[in-house]
């Protein structure tokens, strides 16, 4: 019998439904897609006890109250929010995941209820929705832009948490390349927790072994844009509005009175002029609110100064007001606020309240001195997806993304193969027999791998436009950490692309010097005279280590002349995880030139060697096969599905890639993707 649970009450459904469910785990058909479980459309009758868990909606003058703390159903129930729903056969868990209501049909008084079950990699991605990297809250790593943290922050290289200053170029700070101005240090946050904050945000947990390793936890994203800001404005450096009079004592009364209005707390000593000290341009907006009780014959005026000028005024007549005057103004250190008060003579004004307060309007762009404070969220690059940032990952990385089929909303990631450390999705020794399942009566398809595959495969770094980027795409057309692979397929379409929105960053090294740098600048000017400058720049990922042992360097202060400190270490972050003796690199190819002298290490260790070579050396072996077969599976198959482990068919080792259209409702045959296991390396 065949159970659905939406939000975990049971739904009352037809003993003929049928649910038809496609699992896949990778589509060799569509490159770099990975998928998981999701059903055909299933209709549930409209019963009594069916209409109250889908909130009545059928009724078009149907309207509820949504709360997203509570279950989403009943009088709860918002169609555009996903629900929790499993579909249970015979007891046995056939699908888990999350609901959307597709429509309502009504015909002849006959309602039903068209629903589709998406499995949980399908409702992380939906729990995602159009949230931007800027929504996860970093606030606990606000501190002060100063030598100490600065230098402190080293502590937290490797750790895959907590906020550093690596050493990059963003250029105009050094003139020498050996020196650097303080200005050049700009804080960065760990890729591991952003994927941490992502996951948790979403109300999703997970596991994978490869966020855990030493090398991804020294993965940072830099700072990106052209100066170091934060968003924002000194809101008067006041914890809170400063009042007109004392709100412990209201109704104070002026009678016959014309002039400026005594202010509690102001900074002269009569209390009426309220004077900017904040070290940053305050641009917002000046309010004076005020509750009072105008007696008397004719009207009286609000005037509220800046620097002695009128910038906004109120006229109110007889009786009582909440009031605001308000103006747009930009004040520095010096300027000051004042608010008059005239009248006719004999007219009584009780001031009840009042209070002046001031908001940065827009939030704008403040330049970060030393000893200011720096918010992390605005060191966040700007305008970009979660989901983007998870799928960037996973194509780096080459990581399958499925469920845990009993954990609720727990999601694993495995790259496709070991990288010497951790496991990769696939195992020899652990294999299914699948050879009494085969429909043998049924037609079997064979097609030779290179009738899906392309001639090439690009695996791109998106492009930049700072000065290395640019000259490297001149030089070599195309960008930085890029690589193409060649199938030798003759009679493929042209190339397909793996593309990832971070751009490559390379690393510059100078004569004499023994420090070596990514560097995001702009440039113009000879090589002999360049003229350098600071630029905005596209999302990067870089690799980080503290490297001891090189020749004594001073970070200089502000004024270009004062040292703050010496120092015989470094911070560096670069594509390769050390620039003396690489082990690894970040990007997905050798790059065809570097820009620094390296006398030793490995750099073809990169990310398509150690992660997608051998899923590409398999798919595009000359004997690689895709075999799509008719398979009777029994639902304790379906329910224990695990894509990780090898299928052995009439002797032949095969991974599975898709189950299409399978039918929880009764054990029917179903059509299976599978491709034949070559297991080279390239």
């Amino acid at each position: 019998m065949d159970k659905i649970f939406i939000e975990g009450q049971q739904v009352d459904s037809s003993d003929i439904f049928t649910t038809k469910v496609s699992y896949v785990i990778d589509d060799i058909k569509d490159f770099g897609f990975k998928n998981c479980s999701l059903s055909k459309t299933i209709i549930v009758p409209a019963t009594k006890h069916n209409n109250k868990i889908f909130g009545n909606i059928y009724k078009i003058e149907a309207l509820n109250d949504y709360d997203p703390t509570k279950p989403n159903i009943n009088l709860n129930f918002n169609a555009s929010v996903k629900a929790r729903c499993v579909v249970y056969r015979d007891n046995m868990q056939a699908i888990k995941g999350v609901m959307q209501l597709l429509s309502i049909s009504i015909d002849r008084g006959l309602i039903d209820y068209e629903i589709s079950i998406t499995g949980e990699l399908g409702g992380f991605v939906l729990a995602l929705g159009s949230s931007k990297l800027e929504a996860l809250d970093f606030s606990a790593y606000n501190h002060t832009y100063n030598l100490v943290n600065i230098v402190g922050s080293k502590a937290n290289v490797g750790s895959g948490s907590g906020y550093i200053y690596p050493h990059i170029d963003y250029g105009t700070y050094s003139t020498d390349k050996h020196h650097w101005s303080v200005k050049t240090f700009r804080p960065a946050l760990h890729v591991k927790e952003y994927i941490d904050k992502i996951m948790s945000a979403a109300g999703y947990t997970f596991e994978g072994d490869i966020f855990n390793s030493s090398r991804f936890k020294s993965l940072i994203i830099p700072y990106n844009k052209k100066i170091l800001i934060r968003k924002g404005s000194d809101i008067l450096t006041m914890d809170a509005p400063y009042q007109l009079y004392n709100n412990a004592n209201p109704g104070t009364t002026l009678v016959d009175f014309s002039g400026l209005i005594t202010l509690f707390n102001f900074t002269t000593s009569d209390n009426q002029t309220f004077t900017y000290s904040g070290s940053d341009t305050f641009n917002g907006t000046i309010s004076v609110q005020l509750l009072i009780q105008y007696i008397g014959i004719g009207g009286a005026t609000f005037n509220l100064y800046k620097n002695g000028t009128i910038v906004s005024s109120a006229y109110r007549t007889a009786g009582t007001y909440n009031f605001t005057i308000s103006a747009s103004v930009g004040l520095v250190a010096g300027d000051y606020i004042e608010v008059e008060y005239l009248m006719p003579p004999h007219r009584t004004l009780v001031i009840n309240d009042g209070k002046l307060t001031a908001v940065g309007g827009l939030l704008y762009p403040i330049p970060v001195s030393l000893n200011r404070p720096i918010i992390m969220n605005d060191c966040i690059p700007s305008n970009i997806l979660q989901k983007d940032f998870i799928t960037w990952i996973c194509k780096l990385f080459n990581l399958y993304i499925y469920e845990d089929t009993f954990k609720d909303k727990h999601l694993i990631f495995k790259p496709f193969s070991s990288d010497g450390v951790t496991d990769g999705f696939y195992k020899l020794g652990e294999v299914e027999d699948w050879s009494s399942y085969l429909d043998r009566s049924s037609a079997i398809k064979i097609k030779p791998m290179s009738e899906l595959n392309a001639r090439y495969y690009l695996y791109n770094f998106k492009d930049d436009s700072d000065f290395y980027n640019d000259l490297y795409k001149k030089r070599y057309n195309k960008s930085y950490g890029s690589y193409k692979y060649d199938s030798q397929y003759q009679f493929s379409k042209e190339s397909e692309t793996i593309e990832i929105g971070f751009s490559g960053t390379p690393l510059i090294g100078y004569n004499g010097e023994d420090k070596v740098y990514s560097t995001i600048m702009k440039r113009t000017g000879t090589d002999a005279l360049p003229v350098e400058d600071t630029t905005d720049s596209n999302i990067r990922i870089l690799q980080t280590k503290l490297v001891s042992g090189v020749s004594s360097w001073n970070i200089i202060a502000e004024d270009g002349v004062s040292v703050l400190g010496s120092y015989t270490n470094y911070l560096y972050a670069g594509h390769f995880d050390d620039p003396d003796t690489p082990t690894n690199d970040i990007h997905f190819g050798v790059p065809d030139e570097l820009f620094f002298t390296l006398l030793t290490g490995s750099i073809n260790v990169n990310q398509f060697n150690v992660y997608w070579s051998s899923y590409l050396a398999e798919i595009t072996d000359k004997d690689a096969r895709l075999v799509t077969a008719t398979f009777k599976l029994p639902l304790r198959v379906i329910s224990n599905l695990d894509f990780s482990k090898y299928k052995y068919i009439d002797g032949c080792l095969y991974r599975l890639n898709k189950i299409i259209d399978y039918n929880v409702s009764r054990e029917d045959s179903c059509s299976c993707e599978l491709i034949k296991v070559i297991n080279k390396i390239y």
